[in-house]
């Protein structure tokens, strides 16, 4: 028997042909869907691990610093702590043309400024401390000198040459005592306090009342804490042992200003032989 071909007409066809084309695009725009929805997926888990990061690191500096995001040229100098104490300029502290320091009561005057203690002069930090603050090689902490340097801290000695210039200019007006002798130490001083001045150069505008010898009268200064520095000085994990005693009447030897270790400090069984032995050679020469 013959084959019989049943004819397909062109519109079954074309339909055919039609629902295979929006198949394939239906299954194209969902795998375009599937594609997008895994993408925003990812970018939603980014921005939610990012935003999670950033707030994981603003707490901690709204922690330590609280005005931290409202800057201005008036607060910035309180987020500048010191790498080494890690006091910042944190007390307002008014400024005065005439102070207890200068007043027309020059007994206390005098007794304003010798107590002025410089007893915090020197720290002895450990070597590895003072290579992680990027300080070069100093001299040897006599009582640990393998582990621990000393340092001189800037402020007091910033004091100590102002109060040798002051002593000194008083000994001058006074015709008490050999200005002479004191000359070259002045000398150091104001040089030292040129260059400390000049390296910083405060650019802090002072508001004046008087065209003259007025200037800064009352303004309010952002200070760091001396009671603070002069406490971390202190502090056992950098104390020198050291007392300054005087500008004007030094002792014989300059280690005697390192003879002042706490019975419980690491150091005094170390400094107290030491000086024991000293007072006997020193004894025994004079004899």
């Amino acid at each position: 028997m013959p084959f019989e071909y049943e004819k397909v007409s062109g519109s079954d066809n074309e339909n055919g042909l039609e629902k295979s084309d929006e198949n394939s695009q239906n299954m194209s725009r969902r795998g375009l869907s599937s594609i997008l929805k895994s993408w925003s997926t990812v970018l939603l888990a980014i921005c939610l691990l990012i935003s999670l990061s950033f707030n994981l690191w603003w707490i901690p500096i709204q922690w330590k610093f609280p005005g931290f995001g409202q800057w201005s040229a008036c607060n910035i100098p309180e987020l500048q702590k010191s790498p080494y104490s890690g006091l910042s300029y944190d007390v307002p502290t008014q400024y005065f043309q005439h102070t207890e320091y200068n007043g027309e009561n020059e007994t206390h005057a005098d007794y304003m400024w010798e107590n002025l203690s410089l007893d915090a002069m020197v720290i002895a930090p450990t070597t590895e401390w003072a290579q992680e603050m990027g300080l070069t090689h100093s001299w040897e902490f006599p009582w640990d000198p393998s582990k621990r340097q000393i340092y001189f801290l800037k402020v007091y000695h910033q004091i100590h040459c102002l109060r040798i210039i002051r002593r000194s200019f008083r000994k001058l007006g006074s015709g008490e005592g050999n200005y002479t002798a004191l000359s070259h130490h002045v000398e150091h001083c104001l040089d030292t306090l040129r260059q400390d001045i000049m390296c910083k150069a405060d650019d802090t505008p002072m508001p004046s009342l008087l065209p003259v010898n007025g200037a800064g009268e009352g303004q309010v200064m952002k200070c760091k804490n001396l009671e603070k520095l002069f406490a971390w000085a202190k502090h056992r994990d950098r104390d020198a042992c050291y007392r300054r005693l005087s500008e004007f009447d030094p002792p014989s030897n300059s280690i005697e200003r390192y003879a002042f270790c706490e019975p419980d400090s690491q150091y005094y069984t170390t400094m107290s032989q030491f000086f024991e032995g000293y007072r006997e050679s020193v004894g025994g020469s004079d004899g």
